[in-house]
């Protein structure tokens, strides 16, 4: 998997769906001054920005000791890539640049018996050291009269959880299903036609209460035809006992 220097590309938000879609928890990198060096989390949704808004990709990192879900926008992650050797390499050339800096001296002539010896120039440290002592600056906690500061991380907001009714007619019954983000809380319960009538009055929306009215009728209708048919056959069977009665 191809890693983005500059946030997360189309391609790599496609990549990122086909592995969750395959079942995978792929790994992406973390940016920003809030999070330290190398930090990483496991990516768990990838959505749209029309529907989430600009933060639409939740990791899930540990922040501050605690596991939780955060939203990301793509330009505040990268795709991980484990350590080659090139990447070893430089970590061993980075290594030997600290050395050299520290044992490196430039080479002085022999001070004249009646003159003072001249100054040595400062050691200039090399690239490599200036830049491994920034990072490892950033990386140390601040500390502050003798106690460690606490973490100023920023938390992100988690996304609100969006819960979903759906209420749909199955010939003459009524059925529900609810849904909480991507959990399914019910998955088909039924609902009597009354409560159904109740609900579209009180939406007060006429088109909607026609309808449900027209699917309400139709199956009393039918219950009422179907209730007058057994009382008839009722009647007879009735009938029958009361023929094998002695007198």
């Amino acid at each position: 998997m191809a890693r983005s220097t500059a946030g997360l590309t189309e391609q790599d938000l496609d990549e990122l769906r086909r592995l969750l879609a395959d079942g995978k928890r792929p790994r992406v990198q973390l940016s920003g001054p809030h999070f330290p060096v190398g930090a990483a989390g496991t990516v768990v949704r990838v959505g749209s920005p029309d529907t989430d808004g600009a933060d639409f990709v939740r990791v899930r990192v540990k922040v501050n000791g605690m596991t939780d879900e955060l939203a990301f926008a793509p330009g505040e992650l990268s795709l991980r890539r484990p350590g080659s050797r090139a990447s070893k390499a430089t970590g061993s050339a980075t290594k030997a640049g600290r050395s050299t800096a520290r044992t490196a001296r430039p080479a002085t002539k022999a001070a004249r018996p009646a003159a003072p010896a001249a100054p040595r120039p400062a050691e200039r440290p090399a690239p490599a050291a200036i830049r491994d002592e920034p990072a490892k600056a950033r990386n140390e906690p601040a500390k502050a009269g003798g106690e460690p500061a606490k973490a100023t991380g920023r938390r992100r907001k988690a996304a609100p959880v969006k819960v979903s009714f759906t209420i749909s007619s199955s010939g003459a019954s009524w059925l529900l299903s609810a849904t909480r983000g991507n959990k399914s809380l019910v998955r088909t319960a039924s609902l009597p036609p009354g409560v159904v009538t109740a609900v579209s009055e009180l939406l007060d929306q006429p088109a909607l209460s026609e309808s449900v009215s027209e699917i309400n009728d139709a199956a009393l209708s039918e219950a009422r035809a179907r209730a007058e048919q057994l009382r008839a056959e009722l009647d007879r069977l009735e009938a029958v006992l009361a023929t094998h009665r002695r007198p």
